[in-house]
């Protein structure tokens, strides 16, 4: 068989592959002057990498998966399409929001001076002093609206044996019976809580158990020891200890809180005491002026 070349024109072939190198070349340059990875782009606008990981970490991405960095540059590209489409398609549109996002932009900039600014005053330390006060004048805020209880708690597979020893190792009445409930849980849980120390909410304990058809109150007042299957699942439950709904919870329950409290309130009181002192001292290192008549 015989193969036939096609005529081609060498001069303009070699003008256009040596085109097509140079500007080849010119983007490498580029890149490796400024050091920067080009990750994404849309016409002529460029995200670098340097500028995805900052964006992704602000807004909660994982630099480190491969999924949310899928996520993020979809989300950027239709972004970048739309703007680019808006600014195209109607410019005074376009222009009204770039300047309102300027507006907020300076916005989030008195937010974040502001932080910075709270966060060099803020006493971080709070006292146990300070903690059993603040519990003390506000205990009717506290009032539980919930059952605590310290119990135990196991979520285990239908197609897992439940065997007669767990049965029983769940009721707790030996000693040897919690390390033969941690054995099993550790093999087969989808599940496992189990704090006698600890006070939890019964409702947060209890959020994956199917109650619908028990009775909640008798299930906590009766400290039961019951366990139950659905089509999934067998749960074993044993209430150890509780506390009654419109009760004020332990002290030592509530101390995170508190302390959280303490803080929000004197972060509050700081912000309030910035005012315009804050702007009013960093103008003074800007030429500003207002020439409005």
């Amino acid at each position: 068989m015989t193969c036939f070349t096609p005529l081609v024109n060498k001069k303009d072939n070699l003008v256009k592959r040596a085109g097509i190198f140079v500007s080849l070349f010119c983007f490498f340059i580029l890149v490796s002057c400024s050091g920067e990875e080009i990750v994404a782009s849309v016409n002529d606008n460029t995200l670098s990498r340097q500028d995805a990981e900052i964006m992704m970490q602000d807004l909660g991405y994982d630099i480190n998966k491969k999924d949310d960095w899928n996520r993020f540059l979809d989300t950027w590209i239709r972004n970048e399409v739309m703007r680019q489409e808006l600014s195209a398609s109607n410019p005074e549109r376009y222009k009204a929001l770039e300047l309102r996002s300027e507006d907020y932009l300076g916005n989030l900039s008195v937010l974040e001076l502001e932080e910075r600014e709270i966060l060099k005053k803020l006493d971080t330390v709070v006292t146990e002093e300070e903690i059993k006060r603040h519990f003390e004048e506000n205990r009717e805020s506290f009032l539980l609206q919930d059952y605590l209880v310290k119990a135990l708690y196991l979520k285990i597979s239908k197609e897992a044996a439940i065997t007669d020893d767990l049965a029983k190792a769940f009721l707790l009445k030996n000693d040897k019976d919690l390390s033969k409930v941690n054995s099993y849980a550790k093999i087969y849980a989808e599940n496992y809580y189990f704090d006698d120390e600890q006070w939890v909410y019964f409702t947060e304990l209890t959020k994956d158990i199917p109650l619908k058809q028990f009775n909640v109150d008798n299930i906590v007042l009766n400290r039961t020891k019951t366990y139950f299957s659905d089509e999934e699942y067998t749960y074993f439950l044993n209430i150890i200890d509780y506390t009654l709904k419109d009760e004020t919870p332990p002290l030592d329950f509530l101390k995170p809180q508190i302390r959280e409290i303490i803080l929000s309130e004197r972060i509050n009181h700081l912000r309030e005491g910035l005012g315009s002192s804050l702007y009013a001292k960093i103008r003074k290192k800007y030429d500003v002026s207002n020439n409005y008549h």
